[in-house]
């Protein structure tokens, strides 16, 4: 494993593994052993560790309230990195699931409901079938079906049934901590139960969903709203968890998951093999839509720049999300309200992927603004209103919104090959002629960057001509080694033009295309975190 992931490293790639919280109780186990030393554990209502069932067997489970707990986790993370460099955590289970309903007795009761008795219960109700009941499972099932009992005990004398919500927050927490403090540079956690306040440290997958086009349908207002919950860092197994995929439904998922925030092919173990590369025309489909989306690495990280920093950088925006529904951009147009079958990528990009089986094309609605398709540049109406669009099997729909500025680069096969690859603009301007946008750049990994710039694009237009204006501000040392920009293109010119100047200078490299009205200016050889002025008339 050390020399698989040491080549992974060397090509500038990362290894995430899989974790539970569930920690065989084997004496002679170090984990389980220093936990019980340590007194670590949950534990049950008459103040013994709480035993459950997950994959190892019979388990514990660390009690993050517990304030040695942090220690415990992160030192068990630290005898795992001794063994095997991994680069970030994947928290499973940690809900806490459970093989058994509450406390397994002897017969392991995987499939009994099981009641508690009151016998030692104090808190006069019993915790796990309270007087106001939720629909659990289904139906008005005990509360600790499949996880602990709710009369569990953390640390504090809190009770499970107060603290189940918090468990996967507070894993998240003790392992994003740990990871930083050993690696010294920014972690990556990616957890299945989060809690609000979960966004600050671990982004977040939505489970075991099902191969099937509902839930490719389902995952588009699930990622959304967690972009409300402050989890910007979101997305859905592609293709599906449960059940067995179709050629044609994991294509299309390929090419809406390339847009998740977080994006992953994954499914359940002895599920048939649903890589890519297992239909021709899936590899297909997923070269073009990652491609897209590797070029589009800068806008999605400046996005995420802005969803974590407390920033005016932006014209005030703090908190912002990564992608969002239509409403929150059109907030007077009724027509978006409902509309849970699109959605945006930051205020500029608008993804309409299909949905359905068979279909080969999407009823699309365009809000009233400037819209070009993101391939041609070609312009739509500007009146807001529902067109339907062709979608082959081998194409989603995706359009750039008239003033707004996306900063691209060339995409390679990793995330840290593109790094490496020139910078491009995609400048596309509204009814006035006129668009804005923004570029965070910073080393990718440290943990409080000094070295960065945040650049603030503009675009206006007078009788003269137009002008598309970098003013850099937070500038650091990062240019140093960061790609120049080598190229603009810029949708919607009214005129061809017949002239060009950069930062004074007569400049000619520059082509028309009039069946799309889109200029390109190439050759440019700009350092990215210098300003520059560019005029075409």
């Amino acid at each position: 494993m050390n020399t698989f992931v040491g080549k992974l490293h060397d090509n500038g790639q990362h290894y995430v593994v899989i974790i539970d919280p569930g920690i065989a109780n084997q004496d002679g186990y170090p984990a389980w052993d220093d936990g019980k030393q340590k007194g670590v554990f949950i534990k049950d209502k008459n103040g013994n560790i709480f035993i459950g069932k997950v994959w190892p067997g019979s388990t514990a489970f660390p009690d993050f309230f517990h304030p040695a707990a942090m220690d415990y986790w992160k030192n068990e993370i630290a005898k795992f990195l001794d063994l095997l460099p991994v680069d970030g955590l994947w928290i499973d289970m940690n809900e806490i699931s459970n093989f058994c309903n509450g406390a397994c007795d002897d017969d392991d009761n995987d499939a009994t409901v099981k009641k508690l008795s009151m016998q030692n219960v104090t808190v006069g109700f019993d915790p796990n079938s309270p007087p106001y009941s939720i629909h659990n499972q289904g139906g008005g099932a005990a509360l600790n079906v499949k996880t602990l009992d709710m009369d569990c005990v953390h640390y504090g004398n809190v009770l499970e049934y107060n603290a189940h919500n918090l468990f996967g927050l507070t894993e998240a927490i003790a392992t994003n901590r740990a990871l930083e403090s050993l690696q010294k540079k920014r972690s990556l956690v990616i957890s299945r139960s989060t809690f609000p306040g979960s966004g600050s440290h671990t982004g977040h997958w939505t489970g075991d969903n099902h191969a099937n086009w509902d839930d490719l349908y389902n995952s588009i207002p699930g990622m959304l709203n967690f972009q409300l919950f402050g989890i910007p860092l979101v997305g859905s197994d592609i293709c599906g968890f449960i059940g067995s995929t179709t050629e044609e439904l994991c294509g299309r998922w390929m090419q809406l998951g390339a847009f998740y925030p977080f994006s992953r092919n994954h499914n359940v173990k002895g599920a048939p093999s649903q890589e890519p590369y297992v239909w021709d025309s899936v590899a297909a489909i997923s070269r073009t839509v990652l491609g897209i989306r590797y070029s589009l690495l800068p806008y999605y990280y400046t996005l995420f720049h802005l969803a974590n920093k407390n920033t005016s950088e932006s014209g005030g925006v703090v908190g912002a999300t990564v992608t969002r529904p239509l409403f929150f951009e059109f907030p007077t147009d009724a027509n978006t309200f409902a509309i849970d079958k699109q959605f945006l990528v930051g205020d500029g990009l608008l993804v309409s992927p299909v949905l359905t089986q068979g279909a080969t094309s999407v009823e699309a609605y365009f809000p009233s603004a400037s819209w070009y398709d993101y391939y041609t540049g070609h312009a739509l109406a500007q009146n807001g209103s529902s067109t339907t669009l062709s979608a082959p099997r081998d194409h989603i729909n995706l359009h750039v919104r008239g003033g707004t500025i996306i900063p691209r680069q060339s995409p390679a096969l990793t995330t840290a090959a593109t790094r490496k690859n020139p910078f491009n603009l995609l400048v596309a301007l509204d009814a006035k002629q006129m668009s804005r946008g923004f570029l965070y750049m910073d080393d990718g990994e440290s943990l409080h960057s000094t070295d960065e710039v945040f650049i603030a694009y503009s675009a206006s237009s007078n009788s003269t001509g137009t002008t598309l204006l970098a003013i850099v501000t937070n500038k650091g040392s990062v240019d140093d080694t960061t790609p120049n920009l080598d190229e603009v293109s810029v949708y919607g010119v009214a005129k061809a033009p017949t002239k060009a100047t950069l930062n004074g200078n007569a400049f000619t490299n520059f082509k028309f295309d009039s069946s799309n009205n889109v200029a390109t200016f190439s050759s440019l050889g700009l350092a990215m975190a210098s300003g520059f002025s560019l005029t075409w008339s």
